[in-house]
C-alpha cells in the first residue's frame, strides 16, 4: 500500500474512532456538568496543571522519534520502553511526595490525596507508549482507534458511576486512571510487540537529537497553555478556575478532535515524504483548507451562541463562563490551523527550529496571560491570550515553518479565506437573528439559530466554491473511484 492509500485508510479509521470517542466524551461531559459543581472541576484542575507538566517529562519525545526515524531496530524500541518506564516511575514518586506542598500552594487540603492518586498514572502510562508508536509507524490506525474507544468507555463508565454515587471531584480523578488502564491493556493486546531486556545508551542517543528538541518545545508549549490555570487557581480560586477550564475545554472540542484525527495520520505520512517538500506543501495546504472548513463555522457560531449553548447543555451554574467561551472561540480558529505547523517541523526532523518557535511564541503567550491575571478576571485572561494568539502570532507561525517547504503565508491565507469569510458572514447573521429570537426559550433559540447557521454556511460554501468543501468532495470522489485525492 502506498503513502496516499495508507493516509486515506488512516484518516478513515482515525476519524471513525474519534467520532465515537467524541460522542461518548461529549455526553459524559454534559452529565458530569450537571452532577458536579464548577468548584469540583476547579479542584481537579489545580492538580492537573502540575501532573500534566510532569507527564511531558515522562515521555521526553522518544516515542515520536521512533515514528519519525527512517530506520529503527529492536534495540531502539526496547530501550525506549524501559527508559520511559523508569522515568515515569520516578516522576510518579516525586509527585506523590510533592502533594502536600501543592496543597499548601493552593491553600486547599483536598488536593493532597487527589494528587497522590493521579501519581499512579505515571507508572501506568509508559506501559503502552511504545506499543502506540509501533502501531502509528505501521499506520495501523484501526487498532489505535479501537484502543482509544476502549479507553473512552472505561473512563466514562468509572467517572459516571462515581459521580452518581456522590464522590464529587474524585469522579474526575478516577477518569484518567481508568482511561490509561483501558488504553494500555488494549495496546498490549493489539500491538503484538513486547519489550526485550535491552536498554542501550547508544540506542537512546541516536534518538535524542530529535527527541531532545521536541521535549524542550513540549515543556514550553505546556506552560504557555497551562500557566493560566495555575495562576487562576492560585489567585482567583477553584470556582473561577472551573468556569474558565470548562469554557476552554468546550472551545477545544472541535479543535482537538479534528486536529487529533489528522495529526495522528499526517505526522507519519509526512515523515515518509520528508525528502519531497513540494509534495508535503501541496498536501499540507489541502489539509489546512479542510480543517478551516470544518472548524471555523463551529467556532464562530459558538462564539455568538455561547450563552444559550451553556445554559441548555451545562446548566445555569455554568453561565458565567459565557464570555470566556465567546472570546476563546475566536482564538480557537487561529489555533485550529496554527497547531498544524508542528507536523511539519517533526516530519522533517527539524525539532530544533520547533524549539526556537516555542521559545518565541511561548514567551509572548505567557506574558499575555500574566497581564490578564493582573487585570483581575477570567475574561481578561481569555482576552489577552486571544490577542496574542490571533494578532501577534498568526503570521510568523506560518512564515517560519514555510521556509522549510517553500510555502508563503499568502498560500495559507488562500487555503482558509473562503471558510473564514463564510464563517464571519454566518456570525453576523446569527447576531442579527438574535434580535428576533430574544424572547424564545434558550433551547429553542440555540436549536433555531444553530440550524440556520449550518444552512447559511453550506449555501455560502457552495456558492463561493470554498476550497475546504472542494477538497472534501475530491476526497470522497477519490474514495469511491479508488484513486488518491489530489493524485
Amino acid at each position: 500500500m502506498d503513502v496516499a492509500s495508507e493516509t486515506k485508510a488512516g484518516l478513515a479509521w482515525t476519524g471513525a474512532g474519534k467520532t465515537v470517542v467524541q460522542l461518548i466524551g461529549f455526553g459524559v461531559a454534559l452529565a458530569l456538568a450537571r452532577l458536579l459543581t464548577p468548584a469540583d472541576f476547579g479542584l481537579v484542575g489545580m492538580v492537573v496543571v502540575v501532573s500534566g507538566f510532569l507527564a511531558v517529562f515522562s515521555e521526553i519525545g522518544l516515542s515520536a522519534a521512533l515514528i519519525q526515524r527512517e530506520q529503527i531496530e529492536e534495540r531502539h524500541r526496547s530501550s525506549v520502553f524501559w527508559a520511559n518506564l523508569a522515568l515515569g516511575t520516578a516522576l510518579g514518586l516525586a509527585l506523590f511526595a510533592a502533594a502536600p506542598a501543592l496543597a499548601t500552594f493552593y491553600r486547599e487540603s483536598r488536593v493532597t490525596w487527589m494528587t497522590r492518586a493521579l501519581a499512579l498514572n505515571f507508572v501506568l502510562a509508559p506501559l503502552g507508549m511504545v506499543q502506540s508508536a509501533v502501531l502509528t509507524r505501521a499506520m495501523r490506525f484501526d487498532k489505535l482507534a479501537l484502543a482509544e474507544i476502549v479507553a473512552s468507555v472505561a473512563s466514562s463508565a468509572v467517572g459516571l458511576a462515581l459521580a452518581l454515587q456522590g464522590f464529587g471531584p474524585w469522579a474526575l480523578v478516577a477518569m484518567p486512571l481508568a482511561s490509561t488502564l483501558g488504553s494500555t491493556a488494549a495496546l498490549l493486546m493489539l500491538s503484538g510487540w513486547r519489550p526485550r531486556l535491552v536498554l542501550q545508551r547508544s540506542a537512546l542517543a541516536e534518538l535524542w537529537g530529535f527527541s531532545s528538541h521536541l521535549f524542550g518545545y513540549s515543556v514550553l508549549e505546556y506552560w504557555a497553555r497551562q500557566v493560566d490555570d495555575l495562576l487562576i487557581g492560585r489567585v482567583l480560586g477553584a470556582r473561577p478556575l472551573g468556569l474558565y477550564s470548562r469554557a476552554f475545554s468546550t472551545m477545544m472540542m472541535p479543535v482537538t478532535e479534528v486536529g487529533a484525527v489528522l495529526s495522528r495520520v499526517m505526522f507519519p505520512a509526512f515523515s515518509k515524504l520528508q525528502r519531497d517538500p513540494a509534495r508535503i506543501r501541496e498536501q499540507y495546504l489541502r489539509v489546512v483548507a479542510v480543517i478551516a472548513f470544518v472548524t471555523f463555522p463551529v467556532l464562530f457560531a459558538l462564539s455568538v451562541l455561547s450563552e444559550p449553548f451553556i445554559r441548555v447543555l451545562y446548566g445555569p451554574a455554568w453561565v458565567p463562563a459565557k464570555t470566556v467561551l465567546s472570546i476563546y472561540c475566536i482564538a480557537g480558529a487561529s489555533h485550529a490551523v496554527g497547531s498544524t505547523v508542528g507536523w511539519l517541523y517533526m516530519a522533517l526532523g527539524r525539532t530544533d527550529l520547533l524549539l526556537r518557535w516555542g521559545l518565541f511564541a511561548g514567551s509572548l503567550t505567557i506574558a499575555g496571560i500574566v497581564l490578564g491575571i493582573w487585570l483581575g478576571s477570567i475574561e481578561s485572561v481569555a482576552a489577552c491570550y486571544a490577542a496574542v494568539s490571533v494578532l501577534v502570532l498568526s503570521v510568523p507561525r506560518f512564515a517560519w515553518v514555510g521556509r522549510l517547504i517553500g510555502m508563503k503565508v499568502s498560500d495559507v491565507f488562500r487555503a482558509v479565506r473562503g471558510a473564514l469569510g463564510a464563517s464571519l458572514a454566518v456570525s453576523l447573521a446569527l447576531l442579527a437573528l438574535g434580535r428576533l429570537t430574544a424572547g424564545l426559550a434558550p433551547a429553542l433559540d440555540f436549536a433555531l439559530r444553530g440550524t440556520l447557521a449550518l444552512v447559511i454556511y453550506l449555501v455560502l460554501a457552495r456558492a463561493f466554491s470554498v476550497r475546504g468543501l472542494a477538497e472534501l468532495r475530491a476526497a470522497v470522489r477519490a474514495k469511491f473511484d479508488g484513486a488518491p485525492a489530489g493524485s
